[in-house]
């Protein structure tokens, strides 16, 4: 079962890396190594026919997304994207078995247990929007143009986010590191924020910016589009998990619109989640 997931991971990254070159066409190492963990579900259990197929379909759909030029065709494929992400990444559609990594742990005294799932539905749609309709650097070394509005963005958002949330009394400082830390920072990386970066921002925000383009007195829109919809997206944590975030959508989706590359959202997305939880009471105080 872990062996889907070892190579699921691995493949987010190689969205990074050149493609390589064989005699027939240049094939990006990201698909080789996505058809490999899809391989190893299908025969691990992770992974039925459904859910296999369903991957197929978002990744063809995503892929001609790209290239058609018909603006009615273009509408209704981008819906189709985006209404199938949808069902995948929560859970919606059957043919996946995803696994439980972290069961009921309290990691403060007076905070609500907290479960951790592996989704390789949500991973896998992650990964098919970033690397076929997300903008991204194709190389590892463009980060750095990032990273400066990126660090800025970190620091404004952590502090917003937080002093909110300590404010309203849904978390308080309690800085740890759990055994389940490297588990936690893992996934939530790549199997949370890449999704939900390459879906809020990298598709819903884009696309909008773009059917924009030619209204500049609506250039702010998407990014307040985008933010509200995130926020949306944690309805079933309470209203008050709503405010906080959109508060850091509004983050995520400022980096967006400034770099418009969707590694700065991912980045500052990570931080946030991080500093949540190593520095403060995690997921919230229980009541």
């Amino acid at each position: 079962m872990l062996v889907s997931f070892a190579l699921l991971g691995p493949s987010i990254c190689a969205v990074w890396l050149p493609s390589i070159r064989t005699s027939w066409r240049p094939v990006p190492p990201w698909a080789l190594l996505f058809a490999a963990a899809v391989i190893a579900g299908l025969f691990t259990g992770v992974l039925q026919w459904p859910g296999a197929l369903s991957l197929v379909v978002l990744a063809s759909l995503a892929r001609w997304t790209r290239s058609v030029d018909n603006r009615w065709l273009k509408l209704l494929s981008i819906l189709a994207v985006i209404v199938l992400a949808l069902g995948l990444a929560l859970h919606v559609l059957p043919g996946f078995k995803n696994p439980k990594v972290i069961d009921a742990v309290r990691f403060s005294a007076d905070s609500a247990p907290f479960t951790l799932y592996a989704n390789f539905d949500k991973g896998a749609v992650g990964l098919l929007l970033l690397a076929l309709m997300a903008p991204h650097f194709n190389g590892l070394d463009n980060l750095r143009r990032v990273v400066k509005p990126a660090l800025l963005a970190v620091l404004v958002t952590v502090t917003a986010v937080f002093g909110m949330a300590v404010t309203i009394g849904y978390v308080h400082w309690d800085p740890k590191w759990p055994p389940q830390v490297w588990t936690f920072l893992s996934i939530n990386l790549l199997f949370t924020c890449v999704a939900e970066e390459a879906f809020f921002r990298g598709v819903i925000q884009e696309q909008l910016t773009q059917a924009l383009a030619t209204h500049p007195r609506l250039i702010v829109l998407p990014t307040l589009v985008s933010s509200l919809l995130f926020g949306l997206a944690h309805a079933g944590g309470g209203l008050p998990l709503v405010a906080l975030a959109t508060l850091a959508g509004l983050g995520y989706s400022v980096v967006y619109a400034i770099t418009r590359r969707v590694e700065a959202a991912i980045l500052v997305h990570f931080a946030v989640n991080a500093v949540h939880f190593v520095g403060f009471s995690y997921p919230y105080i229980a009541r």
